[in-house]
């Protein structure tokens, strides 16, 4: 059942042998779960942060019923994440969907409402009786209903009252990954049973939690809650994520093996298209070629835009297919990362739509998946729409008095100008494959390895003037405190671009020359947010490296040299900076370090160094040592005596 389930996983509505009865069972069981301790749900917060069950109520819309464990969340994240959960679309009757979203934390402190009330699943039922929380939520029932009928709208209509910019200036968020489940029931008033399982969790890991939303949701709608008890102990049991690790991680009775991201380098390899290889968590597992199909030739220019942080809506027939859209647009610029609020599926019922979107110019960098062709009205201004196309949809006759969704043609309107030349031998070789029905993985290898190359050509001139401000000579006489990295003047870059040029390929124009075509877009990302953010990374990284640099040439440089050609004052101050950076190996080998908890999770201290980290550890410890032990021995005795009394040993 395991791997049937993760056919879902490709966003395949698919129908689920499962009677309304057995639904219903699922619905009304009466929690008795056991309580998680404090310890392992510190271990299961390293990956998700709780499991929400969320069903759709016909007066009070989409509610969120109970978690596991419990969050102590707001108002307006309560309602994020159960909107979120529900697809705004009319693409099929029975069936089961599986998409993410991402949407902002607002901390009970910046909430302008009272804490909700959500029973965790550890406890019975909660059985509300009075008027209070019905009245609560009641004040869009009519439009949420509409919403999920598929009604087109009016600006209006977005409930009002939502405050016009989001409550939270919090620049923390949280990822949903979704397993929706609907079913033909006439016992219900609705018609329909509707409920969808979510993974709630702070990582951006699209692939990883969406396999395992896709095995875990048929599971638990056949057996119910004590899946979700085994899922939190198989989870808990994980090893913590690590940049670039690749892991096996049992998942309700099988193993998922996937390769964790190093931060936000591109994850590419031969092995990606071949069956059963590991996951690539950050990706989405549906090709690129098959999210977009026919706008495969289009990729250029989305390229583009993304890098230059222009806005973006794409518009699509299902929560699934955007998601996936968005997460791929993110991937296709890679190491660049995107500085403006990406959602990859978003409704307009989330607290931050009048703060996205509104008839004023739309936020640098904003890149929203939407399913509701509300947003092709109310954004019309937006300078880029990406339509993925759908076919006419078949909605029942009381929805469509106030019109319905017509067919939509995939397409992607956008006012700007191309500047990077379309390799035409590799789109012909990525057309032809994505032909064949088993061509798709190699196509979608060759076009995601293209684009990280082209990110990486693109990269090349920037990489190469800030190489030129960051002092890269070290030895054993060079100062305790590193020297500071130059300022990055654009102006110097632009000469510099001008000389040395950039391996990218330009699109020909009559009335454009190549260098003029290289200056436009490079002058146009250094204006951007996109540039702003990732020279942030590339001086972070820079001084990183400076400092692994300077402890290089601490470990290995000639001690017994510089003591016969330096002063006692010069050979002191190296005395001090060797024994500083051995003090501070020994405390990374024997002390836990402490990381502040982020709100939920409950991190505490985190484990000494193990296996790689750990051996580099004790190879720095050893080379330090021994090089203070030769300094030490090319000290005229008082010295070396008057020494060890100061400081004591580094041990």
């Amino acid at each position: 059942m395991a791997r049937d389930a993760g056919a879902h996983m490709h966003g395949d509505v698919s129908l689920l042998s499962m009677s309304a009865d057995d639904s219903e069972d699922v619905a009304n069981v009466s929690a008795a779960l056991a309580p998680i301790p404090e310890s392992t749900r510190a271990q299961l917060q390293r990956w998700i942060l709780s499991i929400a069950l969320v069903n759709f109520d016909l007066e009070l819309g989409p509610d969120v019923e109970c978690m596991y464990p419990a969050l102590d969340i707001s108002k307006e994240e309560k309602d994020n994440i159960a909107f979120s959960a529900f697809p705004d679309t009319t693409v099929f009757s029975d069936g089961s969907l599986v998409f993410s979203w991402r949407v902002r934390e607002v901390p009970l402190g910046a909430s302008s409402a009272m804490p909700p009330r959500i029973p965790d699943m550890t406890e019975p039922k909660v059985q509300e009786t009075g008027p209070l929380r019905r009245v609560s939520l009641r004040h869009s029932a009519r439009q949420i209903t509409r919403s999920f009928l598929g009604a087109s709208y009016e600006l209006e209509s977005v409930p009002a009252n939502r405050p016009p910019t989001s409550g939270s200036r919090s620049t923390s968020y949280m990822y949903g990954y979704t397993f929706f489940l609907q079913k033909r029931d006439p016992l219900l008033r609705r018609g329909y049973f509707q409920k969808s399982l979510v993974l709630l969790s702070h990582l951006p890991y699209v692939a990883l939690f969406g396999e395992m939303a896709a095995r875990v949701g048929p599971v638990f709608f056949e057996h119910g809650l004590p899946v979700l008890e085994s899922l939190v102990q198989e989870i808990a049991q994980w090893a913590a994520p690590s940049p670039g690790a690749m892991l096996s991680l049992p998942c309700i009775g099988s193993l998922l093996s996937a390769t964790l991201p190093h931060g936000n380098e591109a994850q590419n390899g031969d092995w990606a298209s071949t069956h059963g290889a590991p996951i690539l968590a950050s990706v989405p597992s549906t090709p690129l070629p098959v999210v977009f199909q026919q706008l495969v030739p289009d990729l250029w220019l989305v390229w583009e835009c993304m890098l230059l942080a222009d806005p973006i809506l794409v518009v699509g027939r299902d929560p699934r297919s955007v998601s996936e859209a968005v997460w791929h647009m993110l991937d296709l610029i890679r190491p660049v990362a995107c500085a403006g609020d990406y959602r990859p599926y978003f409704h307009i019922h989330d607290y931050d739509f009048r703060a996205l979107v509104s008839r004023n110019k739309p936020q640098a960098g904003t890149v929203l998946g939407v399913t509701n062709p509300f947003f092709l009205q109310t954004c019309a201004h937006w300078p880029h729409v990406l339509q993925l196309g759908y076919e006419a949809c078949n909605v029942p006759p009381k929805s469509a008095r106030r019109g319905t969704v017509g067919a939509l043609a995939p397409s992607f309107t956008s006012k700007r100008k191309r500047h990077v030349s379309k390799d035409r031998g590799l789109l012909s070789e990525v057309l032809a494959l994505a032909a064949k029905p088993d061509g798709h993985g190699k196509a979608n290898v060759l076009l995601r390895r293209y684009f990280a190359d082209l990110t990486e050509r693109f990269l090349a001139p920037l990489n190469r003037y800030m190489a030129s401000l960051i002092p890269a000579h070290f030895d054993l006489s060079s100062p305790a405190e590193p020297p500071r990295i130059k300022p990055f003047h654009n102006a110097d870059f632009l000469a510099s671009l001008k000389t040395h040029s950039t391996p990218l390929k330009m699109r020909q124009r009559s009335l454009s020359t190549n260098a003029s075509l290289r200056h436009a877009l490079y002058a146009d990302f250094l204006q951007c947010p996109n540039f702003s953010l990732w020279l942030q990374a590339r001086i972070h990284a820079a001084q990183e490296e400076q400092r692994q640099r300077r402890l290089a040439a601490l470990c290995t440089g000639d001690v017994d040299a510089f003591a016969r050609a330096h002063s006692t004052a010069e050979c002191t101050d190296l005395y001090v900076r060797l024994f500083g950076e051995l003090r501070t190996v020994h405390t990374q080998l024997t002390q836990p370090v402490q990381t502040p908890g982020r709100r939920w999770r409950t991190e505490g201290g985190v484990l000494k160094p193990t296996g790689t980290d750990a051996r580099a550890l004790e190879t720095r410890r050893a080379q330090l040592k021994a090089q203070l032990e030769k300094l030490q021995s090319a000290m005229p005795a008082e010295l070396r005596a008057e020494l060890d009394a100061q400081h004591g040993s580094a041990d």
